[in-house]
């Protein structure tokens, strides 16, 4: 048996219709004000009593606001006609006006804006023919009780989608991060495992020591790759732990484990003087991580590589190149990825093989 469920939203049922509480709320004030508002104002305007079809007219276009967040129109609609069929049978200017404006609002908020500005038209012309006074009070009386309030609707609701697109930029950026240091992580220990596997496999019988020392380093390798995704994916969850962070300290490491898996790589790192952010040293470590991995993954037998990290002219400059022989080739997820860390940080990356391949990153140092 399948169990549906969905979010709960406080609110009732009204024909197939959730009515939050908050529209409720609002249609038991207007209606409260508005019947005894109105009364009020009856007696400065020295009007007759109202009789029982004025409060049925408060009521109804107190009880449009009900469906507004739901059913804008229909809210506009019936607080239009009830205000207009009020003032025709002459009952006193009062309260029962706030609901007019407070459907003006309501329509602008959840309702498509030439929408909004019909229903505003429509309602200041449906006033017209019982206002008492001249046509430059009644543009006024409009711009205030009528445009005044869809403007504001307008307004908020520019601001709400500008918060959601805030949010799922937010999201994108943060889905297209894990997705790189998955990419970073994981392919990265996979190659490592595929060629040491290779060789463990190619010196089984000849060199069971070296066989040993490629499966040790696949474990090692393995082990690593499995927490970096483990963290990943804690991160996602919501739920990641303290971990240590990678450094510039950590790249002699990462050299030596691709000694390991067949590589020789030199490395220079010359910026012990230079105090850089977490989120610099990370981007580092990444580029050099995936032009290496590219190299052992890509390359031919005998092919070394050189990683130079240093500082010129207040520019963190990432050099990694190799032997290989030219070639041409088609930019991946690596060189993508790569390229968006230094951009993320306000700087380039270029990549060539016309001479082995190269890849040159440079970064603005912080201020």
């Amino acid at each position: 048996m399948k169990i549906r469920t969905s979010a709960y939203v406080p609110g009732r049922m009204v024909g197939g219709m959730r009515i939050k509480w908050q529209d409720g709320a609002l249609a038991v004030a207007l209606l409260v004000f508005g019947i005894g508002g109105t009364q009020f104002a009856a007696r400065l305007q020295g009007a007759e009593p109202l009789d029982a079809l004025a409060y049925v007219l408060i009521a109804t276009a107190a009880a449009g606001l009900l469906f507004r967040s739901v059913r804008p129109l229909w809210t506009v609609g019936s607080t239009t006609v009830a205000i207009a069929v009020y003032l025709a049978q002459g009952y006193p200017f009062g309260p029962v006006l706030l609901s007019g404006v407070a459907a003006m609002y309501a329509v602008a908020v959840y309702a498509r804006i030439e929408l909004a500005a019909a229903s505003a038209l429509v309602y200041a012309l449906a006033i017209l023919p019982w206002w008492n006074d001249s046509l430059t009070s009644w543009i006024t009386w409009s711009a205030g009780w009528i445009l005044l309030p869809a403007a504001a609707g307008v307004l908020m609701k520019l601001r709400k989608k500008s918060v959601v697109d805030v949010r799922e930029r937010t999201a994108i950026s943060e889905r297209l991060r894990l997705a790189q240091e998955v990419h970073d992580v994981v392919g990265h220990g996979l190659s490592v495992v595929a060629v040491q596997a290779g060789v463990a496999l190619y010196v089984l019988d000849k060199d069971p020591a070296k066989a040993r020392a490629s499966l040790e380093a696949i474990r090692d390798t393995s082990k690593e790759a499995l927490d970096g995704l483990r963290s990943e994916l804690d991160t996602l969850r919501g739920s990641a732990p303290l971990a240590p962070a990678i450094t510039l300290d950590d790249i002699p490491a990462l050299a030596a484990r691709m000694r390991d898996a067949g590589l020789e790589v030199s490395v220079e790192v010359a910026v012990a003087e230079i105090e850089l952010p977490h989120t610099y040293q990370l981007a580092v470590y990444r580029i050099v991580q995936e032009s290496l991995t590219n190299v052992l993954r890509h390359s031919s037998p005998g092919v070394t590589a050189t990683v130079r990290v240093y500082a010129v002219r207040d520019e963190l400059v990432v050099h990694v190149t190799d032997t290989g022989t030219p070639t041409t080739f088609t930019e991946g997820h690596g060189i993508t990825g790569m390229r968006s860390r230094a951009e993320a940080l306000g700087g380039t990356l270029e990549a060539d093989a016309s001479h082995g391949f190269t890849v040159i990153a440079r970064i603005p140092l912080p201020s």
